[in-house]
């Protein structure tokens, strides 16, 4: 075992090491794992996680950063052939040069875990399911509806292309160094067809962009930055028989689409 583990965590990698085997079990038991499948791990830290798929599934393939933990990873685990460590930024992998098509369980570095939840939708044709370990506000980002207070831009994005539930609470205590907040871990899966039909999805999500930008504003004024002739973006409303006055956290996800279709295919 290689002594540069000493050194860990790194504050600058944003390391918080899963350290309760109770929650690992909960994982396994939630993953209902096939022993033929892969796995793909984002951040295994100290290959906790990694050690409990590795006895469970054909193959874990495991992307670390940091060098040094890629090193004590090899030692740690040496023993299993089915293990893969890369030594990868997960934010520009390349997961579709992966042979097989994968699940991904992961506990994410938290300070890039919503660019990287991005970037695993991006390759959703190959990825049916993913359980992700998540600061705990980020999850209420995500499994957020209308009218509550985590309901935003996130949220949209999210639940346009998937299915998404929280499915572990998971306490502070769990990890080493401690960290301020609470986590949780939640499903996502891949839609193969999102819910709402979008006529033009660059325009529809940046209606949705625009209408949380400014929270308070009603949809009328924060739909300005559209540079949208007023009698348009008026009839729009009608037509989507939307009220200009809400705000756009009042709005659902098929709201949201109808007003996006509303205003045509040619805005740009």
């Amino acid at each position: 075992m290689r002594n540069s583990v000493k050194r860990y965590p790194k504050k600058r990698l944003g390391q918080n090491f899963l350290v309760d085997d109770s929650v690992v079990e909960d994982i396994i038991r939630t993953a209902n794992l096939d022993e033929n499948e892969t796995i793909l791990e984002i951040g295994p830290g100290k290959g906790i996680l990694t050690y409990a798929l590795a006895k469970r599934v054909k193959r874990v393939i495991a992307l670390e950063l940091d060098m040094d933990l890629c090193g004590f990873l090899n030692d740690h685990l040496a023993s299993f052939s089915n293990v893969e460590i890369i030594h990868a930024d997960a934010l520009t992998f390349d997961y579709r040069g992966l042979k097989d098509r994968f699940r991904v369980i992961a506990n994410l570095p938290y300070y890039i875990s919503v660019p990287i939840i991005v970037k695993l939708l991006e390759n959703k044709k190959i990825i049916p399911e993913m359980l992700l370990m998540l600061q705990k506000e980020v999850a209420n980002r995500i499994t957020s509806k209308p009218g509550i207070k985590d309901y935003g831009s996130l949220s949209i994005f999210v639940q346009y292309f998937s299915n998404v539930e929280t499915v572990i609470n998971v306490t502070k205590d769990s990890f080493r160094p401690i960290p301020k907040v609470a986590s949780a871990v939640v499903r996502i899966t891949p839609l193969a067809r999102p819910l709402v039909e979008v006529v033009n999805e660059d325009l529809f999500f940046r209606v949705v962009k625009y209408a949380f930008a400014l929270r308070r504003k009603t949809l009328r004024n924060s739909l300005k930055a559209l540079n949208i002739p007023p009698d348009r973006l008026k009839d729009a409303f009608r037509i989507a028989d939307v009220d200009p006055l809400r705000r756009g956290e009042t709005l659902s996800l098929q709201e949201f689409a109808n007003l996006s279709n509303s205003l045509g295919t040619d805005q740009k």
